[in-house]
């Protein structure tokens, strides 16, 4: 059967894009690597939704997602270390926190983020925890800012963990802390939401096995926020299956509505 136009179109520029990104000897940000990455965003978000079953059902697209997945996680980490770098250095580090290309779109994500647990909090949350926080921790800030409660960074990697830190007391943070540890064996039950990053599992499976992990730790009633992706942004992330969320009530699964990439989902310790 002949591929419709569009679809076909799409997945051409998506292969072309991921094999342009395959080819390149790093991925640290430059005008190569930030121009193949926006123009993937771009394609992916722009690509019509009632067509992404098809695009990725496309055999170079499915043969290459692994892959993009891979290389989507090495950019990301690559560009939130250089940018935590610059911010962490600068005369200025509120400034440079404004040049973030990037931060307008943390910014309405968290927004979204915000609505939905206020939609579902029984009871003030009074301490949170980001699984997965990263070298450039704006999620952490973002909800020690919006709550005024203290926020922890968890991150396996300790330079990841360093750098952090140091971000957050350049742009003094006073409720956020970080701690090395694996999401798998961190203690959480004296936080009231407990929130899933993006990259936290390469897989659904993996995913599914890590909040199965956190919630043996977790106080019943504690909400877990999870960043998920839907239809052609699962080709940047990959999705949580809400059907394996083990031990949760899932409350809602909440979609953006601007260019933000990912998606939410909440779901409460039973």
């Amino acid at each position: 059967m002949r591929m419709n136009p569009i679809t076909s179109s799409a997945a051409a520029r998506i292969v072309h894009l991921i094999d342009s990104l395959a080819g390149l000897s790093s991925l640290a940000p430059g005008p190569a690597v930030d121009g193949i990455f926006g123009e993937l965003v771009t394609t992916v978000l722009g690509a019509p939704e009632d067509h992404a079953t098809d695009v990725l059902a496309d055999p170079g697209v499915r043969a290459r997602r692994a892959l993009l997945h891979d290389l989507s996680a090495r950019g990301e980490a690559e560009r939130e270390q250089s940018w935590a770098t610059r911010i962490r250095d600068a005369a200025d580090p509120h400034a440079e926190l404004a040049a973030f290309p990037y931060r307008g779109n943390y910014e309405r994500l968290a927004r979204l983020e915000l609505g939905v647990v206020n939609r579902h909090a029984t009871a003030p949350v009074r301490s949170v925890a980001v699984l997965g926080s990263g070298p450039l921790p704006l999620t952490a800030l973002a909800w020690a800012s919006a709550l005024s409660v203290p926020v922890t960074g968890v991150d396996s990697d300790p330079s990841a963990t360093s750098l952090a830190e140091s971000v957050a007391l350049a742009l003094g943070a006073p409720h956020v802390r970080f701690e090395t540890a694996d999401a798998r064996d961190t203690d959480l039950a004296g936080h009231d939401l407990v929130f899933l990053a993006a990259l936290v599992g390469a897989t659904p499976a993996e995913k599914a096995e890590i909040a199965a992990k956190v919630r043996s730790t977790m106080r019943p009633g504690t909400l877990l926020l999870a960043r998920t992706a839907r239809g052609l942004r699962t080709l940047l992330y990959p999705p949580v299956d809400t059907g394996a969320l083990q031990g949760f009530d899932v409350l809602e699964i909440a979609h953006p509505t601007e260019n933000v990439v990912n998606s939410v989902v909440l779901a409460r310790a039973a």
